[in-house]
Formats: C-alpha cells, structure tokens, sequence
C-alpha cells in the first residue's frame, strides 16, 4: 500500500481503465452470488463508482434476485477483464445496501433514471410503454445501491509466454503475493 493507502492493485486497475479507454464494456463487471439452494448465480452489473480505497458501489434494482441472495449470504464475488491490458481482477467481499441514496440518483442522467421504472425484474412481460413513465425528483423504492467491500484481490495478466498471476489479502495489509498462475 502506497502512503494515501491505496493498495498496489488499485493502481494496476487504474492503468488497466486508462488502457480500455471510454468503451462502455470497460465499465462492465460480472458479480456473483449465492442462491437459496446453495448454486451461483451470476450477473453482468455496471461498475459506478469507488467509494474509498478497498469499496466499490454498483445500482440494482431493490426487486432482483441479487438483493435476496445477498441478504442471505453477504459474500459475493466480482471478475473485471480489461481485454487491451489482458488483465483480470477478481475481487471477493461482502456486498451491504446504502439505504441514503439520494446523491446517487441525483447524479443520474435522465436516461438511466428511466430505466428504474421499469416493471418489477425477471417476471413475465406484459403490455408496457416507457412513454408512460414520469420522472419524479425523488428516487423510486428499487433504486438500490450496493457496496461491495473487498476483502481479496486477485490479479491474472494474461501475458505471453507465461501469465502471471498476483494476490492482495485485506488481512496481509494488501501486501503483493505472487502465484503460479
């Protein structure tokens, strides 16, 4: 960790973004979780935002699998492959609700804000126009934002000839380990 307290890998993420560019996949994560049956479950999400050094924070829906899955078991699991820097960050953690999330939906662009009145998730699909939908200043009861607190770091750069593969524990203090890949 450097002398702000940003750990190693923050950084070699931060370069690995740079690389990537603007391209809206760059933003793309996939988060897993556990269903009530003990399967995994996962899910493309959109990376928004760090929340300190080690917490980041994505938006769902109040009404989706994920939230009861969590609610159950904390725990999740988040991969990030950047394809230009051939880098592939697996983060684990525990995933809590942010219940004050009115900066949040203030930030919004009118666009994205349409989106979270939208019918309920994953149930069948009836008669729905998003002409009807009225913006309101106020965020809707599924508007959720999630922060996802990172215990674990793994890093696998997919280079040539061989990989190489990094790990970063909350509980080392962040210190880099190196693995066979």
């Amino acid at each position: 960790m450097d002398k702000t307290g940003i750990p190693q890998w923050r950084q070699i993420l931060k370069s690995a973004q740079k690389k990537e560019g603007h391209i809206p996949s760059s933003k793309w994560i996939q988060l897993a979780t556990i269903n009530e049956n003990q399967e995994p479950r996962l899910r493309t999400v959109v990376f928004r935002e760090w929340i300190d050094n080690t917490s980041f924070i994505i938006f769902t829906d109040r009404r989706s699998e994920k939230v009861i899955e969590i609610k159950e078991n904390k725990s999740v699991e988040i991969l990030w492959l950047f394809s230009k820097s051939k880098s592939q960050f697996r983060f684990k953690g525990k995933a809590e609700f942010i219940n004050d999330n009115k900066n949040y939906w203030k930030n919004l662009s009118e666009k994205s804000k349409h989106k979270w009145f939208w019918p309920h998730p994953g149930k069948k699909r009836d008669e729905f126009s998003l002409n009807n939908i009225s913006l309101k200043s106020i965020a809707p009861y599924n508007f959720l934002v999630i922060k996802i607190n990172i215990e674990i770091t793994e890093l696998l750069e997919l280079t040539k000839p061989f990989h190489k593969r990094y790990l970063w524990s909350k509980d080392n203090n962040w210190k880099l380990i190196e693995l066979n890949p």
